[in-house]
């Protein structure tokens, strides 16, 4: 990552529990390098990424609980926290 102050590696922190999971991944995938694990990971899940995104833009782009209408949607974040 390019930052002002020039090149820069950037890390990122998990917890105990998504670590085990995440080099256990990379355990069974065979990779040594944690970038290719997360390379693979991003790669594998882009198309879903990709209708979540379209998913939350038409949720966001219609109306609100329009007149005369019985059902609620309740609208999650990319994160999967509820929005109000």
């Amino acid at each position: 990552i390019y930052t002002s102050q020039g090149p820069r590696d950037r890390r990122v922190r998990l917890s105990i529990g998504i670590a085990r999971k995440f080099f256990d991944l990379q355990e069974m995938l065979g990779f040594d390098k944690p970038s290719k694990t997360l390379d693979w990971l991003l790669t594998k899940s882009k198309t879903a990424i990709k209708e979540l995104v379209q998913t939350s833009k038409s949720i966001s782009n219609s109306p609100e609980n329009g007149e005369g209408s019985d059902i609620s949607m309740q609208r999650t974040d990319l994160k999967g926290k509820s929005v109000v």
